[in-house]
């Protein structure tokens, strides 16, 4: 495994709740901050095929961030840390991206979400269960 690996998962739909929460005040500024990328509201959620080493991402609370998210607003029971492991990546070896793992998904190894500057699932004609890939980035944020 490493950053020269593919990481391929499937496309599924999500909640909405990545770009209800980035249209919050100041959120989307915090989101483009922490990625240092100019991304869009929303995310491409996938479900990968096999575990992510999650050893291999950067670790931050909202806590240390700052920021705050009530998980009820989007009908998730929570009660754990706060959380996410992140990465800058590349999908479909063109486009710039960051991955994001949060700490409150069913499954942490697998549940895996992309923010960029694109709309990957319009960008890459994306249906629910197609396949996309990703390989980290070399930038280390």
């Amino acid at each position: 495994m490493g950053k020269n690996k593919i990481y391929r998962g499937f496309v599924k739909t999500g909640r909405g709740a990545g770009a209800l929460e980035m249209t919050e005040p100041g959120s989307l500024e915090e989101f483009q901050r922490l990625t240092g990328l100019s991304i869009i509201p929303g995310t491409l959620n996938i479900d990968l095929t096999e575990p992510f080493d999650l050893t291999l991402l950067n670790y931050a609370t909202f806590a240390e961030l700052g920021w705050t998210i009530d998980l009820s607003k989007q009908g998730i029971r929570y009660d754990g840390e706060i959380g996410m492991h992140y990465g800058r990546a590349t999908v479909a070896n063109r486009y710039p991206a960051c991955v994001f793992f949060w700490t409150w998904v069913d499954d942490i190894y697998t549940d895996a979400e992309l923010v960029s500057p694109h709309h990957l699932r319009s960008t890459l004609n994306l249906k629910d269960g197609d396949m996309v890939e990703f390989r980290l980035s070399e930038y280390h944020l």
